[in-house]
């Protein structure tokens, strides 16, 4: 096999690779031109490793460079958060396109290179990249609901008295306001990029900026110094305006938005696909700015409800506020970070 690098940023996009991901009915996430927009203005740079045999793509893994000096070649894509991002072929090939992308690695960046740290690698992904000397840590995990209902009224069902008045509550609510218009749909040219772009930074930073434990003693100071490197070390990719101009007007890309007037106030992305959706970004302004309060919870009605009509199999929703996804039905998939020194790589 052969194994090459591109620089979305700066390379034209690889010979044969939109086929490979329509084969593969990989989610727009993996869309080179995509992948392309996520550049502008990051402090990350994405690249894409190309495995062929032959002319034929076979399969590829996505990653991040940031900073000049040694580096770690982060394995994650912006907005991806349900798995490692890698496509590989079944079976022994698979191990060989990841040893074979590590190999490439070494070469393609020379002594820059450090390691490789694999992210959100799920349970049956783990032996493809654990090994001796590698780093093996918990990570959030993903979450995830099995959709085996004709109609989002049988997931309601499924869910506590609890929960299922709450939502019937919030829904009433956003249906039944006045000043709020909520649209649905895919490939989307009304909304504007910019507009997307900083609601999704307020939200990053309000999730990424709460406080880290307060008062003294032992236990608080070793909350704060546990907390100040798992926020550095797993970085929120911020999502520029170019990323949406270019995502939303996708055809397979859909979008619940929540407008106050003219203004925008929340929105939730979909990439979707024939079997597994995935729920990405979601950004709202808060009450205090503006927003409303039911916008989070009334976003997975409407969701489910698109996963229902297009007949999934199941809706991946991400990482974090998993006690909520619980209470919808969500289950809990477990990921690890995997943490592979240059010596081990290979």
């Amino acid at each position: 096999m052969r194994f090459d690098f591109f620089q979305p940023g700066r390379d034209p996009e690889p010979e044969g690779w939109e086929d490979f991901r329509r084969a593969r009915e990989l989610t727009a996430i993996w869309s080179y031109d995509v992948i392309r927009a996520s550049f502008d203005g990051s402090w990350a740079r994405p690249l894409l490793c190309v495995a062929r045999d032959g002319e034929r793509v076979v399969g590829a893994v996505g990653a991040l460079r940031s900073g000049r000096g040694p580096f770690l070649l982060d394995v994650r894509l912006p907005a991806h958060s349900n798995g490692p991002t890698w496509v590989l072929p079944d079976g022994a090939e698979g191990r060989a396109v990841i040893r074979g992308f590590e190999r490439a690695a070494r070469k393609e960046f020379g002594p820059w290179l450090a390691g490789v740290v694999y992210r959100m690698v799920t349970e049956p992904a783990l032996p493809l990249v654990a090994r001796r000397g590698a780093v093996v840590r918990h990570s959030p995990g993903t979450t995830l609901l099995p959709v085996r209902w004709t109609s989002a009224d049988g997931w309601l069902a499924t869910l506590s008295g609890s929960r299922r008045a709450s939502l019937r509550r919030q829904a009433r609510r956003v249906e039944q306001d006045g000043t709020l218009r909520v649209e649905t749909g895919a490939g989307r040219t009304d909304l504007d990029p910019a507009e997307l772009a900083d609601l999704h930074e307020r939200q990053a930073v309000r999730i990424t900026s709460r406080p880290a434990p307060a008062g003294r003693g032992p236990a608080a100071l070793a909350g704060r110094l546990l907390a100040r490197p798992a926020a550095a070390f797993d970085r929120r990719l911020p999502l520029p305006a170019a990323y949406f101009a270019e995502l939303i007007r996708r055809d397979d890309v859909w979008t619940v938005s929540y407008h106050d007037g003219d203004r925008l106030i929340g929105v939730a992305v979909v990439y979707d696909h024939p079997v597994t959706p995935m729920y990405g970004p979601f950004a709202a302004l808060t009450p205090a700015e503006g927003g409303r309060k039911d916008l989070f919870f009334y976003s997975y009605t409407r969701i489910v409800e698109h996963a229902v009509a297009g007949k999934a199999e199941s809706l991946y929703a991400g990482r974090g506020f998993v006690d909520e996804k619980r209470s919808l039905g969500f289950e809990y998939l477990p990921m690890r970070l995997v943490a592979v020194p240059r010596w081990a790589l290979g």
